[in-house]
């Protein structure tokens, strides 16, 4: 049973689009009210939806006895939003990424004053920790290095480009496993079109000889989810967002892959509790500004080796 009531709290979610209303749905499962900024007719149709308790057309409109505040807006609003709440001095849960530029998310770093926790769902999620946790025991030997495929077909965020959609996710997962983010390497032009849709890129730690590849790509039939770790002894696989345990294989074991059962809880209700349970006074949620910070400055490296510093 969870140590803290969540009755009493108000949340100001800003943006109810396909995935906010996600997020309006397990807030309102976890029992708090939600006012809505809603501009659109069908931002509006999902706040109705979904169970909003009020629902305004501004940021302005929204009480300012608002407890916390979620932003699920399009990525290039997202820094407006945030700059538009700072002076209620009001902890915020954003969307990832924080910004579309480095620039604008150290600025934002700057005057945030701790007040900015960034929502990077697949630190939560049971397969990915599971294999953190077989990193730390070291169960299989040393970790050698990761490879994560993240693809599909369709650009879901219209806004931003692959690199900005999909890297976030895979890099908060390097660091989730890691514990940190080695420098990029390589990059390679999408094998199957535009740079802007997709591409392969490696990320290096030479003085631990660790190596991280990963494939993303918005324009690759079907959708893969894969995360796999390379172990001295063996391998092991989060095979798929809704797998229902993690893949492992050893070396010269002459028998089947081992699949170990993990949690069935979804990584958003759980990192909404996170947040909610701050605003009750527990610790702060994953992932910090800082830890942001470090995430944009990979994805930047990436795309500037991509478009030489452009768009």
């Amino acid at each position: 049973m969870n140590q803290y009531s969540y009755s009493s709290l108000h949340i100001g979610l800003v943006g109810c689009g396909d995935w906010g209303r996600n997020i309006l749905h397990d807030l309102k499962q976890l029992g708090v009210a939600v006012s809505v900024v809603a501009r659109s007719t069908v931002s509006k149709a999902n706040a109705i939806a979904y169970g909003a308790d009020r629902i305004v057309d501004t940021i302005e409109a929204l009480d300012m006895s608002i407890d916390g505040y979620v932003i699920s807006s399009i990525t290039t609003a997202h820094a407006e939003n945030v700059h538009a709440l700072l002076p209620r001095q009001r902890p915020m849960y954003v969307e990832k990424p924080l910004a579309t530029i480095l620039d604008e998310a150290e600025k934002l770093a700057l005057e945030s004053k701790k007040l900015i926790y960034i929502m990077h769902k697949w630190r939560y999620h049971p397969g990915i920790n599971a294999l953190a946790a077989l990193v730390q025991s070291e169960e299989l030997g040393k970790m050698k290095g990761l490879r994560l495929q993240r693809t599909n077909w369709g650009k879901q965020h219209k806004d931003v480009d692959c690199a900005l959609h999909l890297l976030p996710h895979d890099m908060s997962i390097i660091l989730q496993i890691l514990g940190y983010l080695p420098n990029v390497d390589t990059v390679i032009p999408n094998p199957l079109g535009d740079n802007h849709f997709g591409f392969v890129t490696t990320l290096s730690d030479q003085d631990k000889d660790i190596y991280v590849t990963l494939d993303v790509n918005n324009i690759s039939p079907g959708n893969v989810r894969s995360c796999a770790v390379g172990f001295e002894n063996g391998v092991a696989a989060l095979t798929g967002s809704y797998a229902e345990g993690i893949t492992v294989c050893r070396y010269g074991a002459n028998q089947p892959p081992e699949v170990r059962p993990i949690r069935q809880e979804l990584p958003l209700l759980r990192q909404l509790q996170f947040f909610l349970d701050y605003l009750c006074g527990g610790p702060p949620p994953l992932s910090s500004i800082e830890d942001e910070l470090l995430i944009m400055q990979r994805i930047t490296a990436v795309r500037n080796q991509l478009y030489g510093g452009g768009k």
